[in-house]
């Protein structure tokens, strides 16, 4: 498991998600608290054709509770993991790709897909369904 603060935020349209600001998170909080590791959640609710962006930076130590953050931990999963640029046209390309992989799979995800920031690279992460 990984200690994480993040923040939601809804966003209106699933084609139009611009990556989301980690600012709020990272100016909040102390450097010797942060990690490297930065990051977004994303949640998809068809009723409403939206998505919500839970954006995340792993922390190093605790950090106090406050209102514009919420502490949490990331939990360990078994995850089908594609990697692109940054660019939302290699973004698209590899969420094609591990989609058509998982329906040929016929495996399913529970949970929000993650999206992880390595430098100049994305690292994708589906949860999968355990049989």
């Amino acid at each position: 498991m990984l200690n994480t603060t993040s923040q939601s935020s809804l966003v209106s349209q699933w084609n139009s998600s611009p990556r989301p600001n980690l600012e709020p998170l990272t100016g909040t909080l102390s450097a010797e608290c942060l990690g490297t590791l930065r990051g977004v959640l994303w949640y998809r609710f068809a009723d409403s054709r939206s998505l919500e962006a839970e954006p995340l930076v792993a922390l190093n130590k605790r950090v106090p509770t406050r209102n514009s953050y919420h502490l949490k931990q990331l939990p360990d999963a078994t995850l089908a993991c594609v990697y692109s640029g940054l660019d939302d046209e290699s973004a698209e390309q590899a969420y094609a790709g591990i989609r058509k992989w998982m329906n040929a799979e016929g495996t399913g995800s529970p949970g929000p897909k993650r999206e992880l920031y390595l430098g100049q690279m994305l690292e994708i992460q589906f949860p999968l369904v355990e049989n």
